[in-house]
């Protein structure tokens, strides 16, 4: 398992990275269908404004890990939520803090998506921050 990879107590040669990885690889595949060799990962919120960072993070974290071809991820927005905006477009201080982050400034500043049922279907992996 991941933990027992981990743990340096379980080896006499101490902590390997390369087996933690495998190990990682197999927990996540056993959860995820990897079958397709990509993932959708689609953030949920209920203000446009936390989903939209933590996609733009999961983008940084896939280019920086060469992995754009294999993750990608989105956010949208549960629409009848008290906190959502009447519009769809990105709030300044989401922008603003993305920009900070230095995240890709087109994916935190297009258009927000409404959250939709059929969601379930499409994505391999719904994470609701709020």
């Amino acid at each position: 398992s991941c933990a027992e990879s981990f743990s340096p107590a379980n080896s006499n040669d101490g902590f390997s990275l390369s087996a933690y990885q495998r190990a990682r690889a197999l927990e996540t595949s056993n959860i995820l269908d990897a079958s397709r060799f990509h993932f959708q990962i689609c953030f949920v919120d209920n203000d446009n404004f936390h989903g939209r960072i933590a996609e733009g993070m999961l983008g940084r974290i896939a280019e920086y890990n060469d992995a754009m071809c294999v993750i990608f991820p989105a956010s949208a927005t549960i629409a009848s939520s008290p906190k959502a905006p009447r519009d769809a477009a990105a709030p300044d201080e989401a922008v603003a803090i993305c920009e900070e982050l230095g995240l890709c400034s087109v994916r935190c500043s297009e258009m927000g998506t409404s959250f939709d049922m059929s969601f379930l279907d499409e994505y391999d992996l719904i994470i609701a921050p709020d």
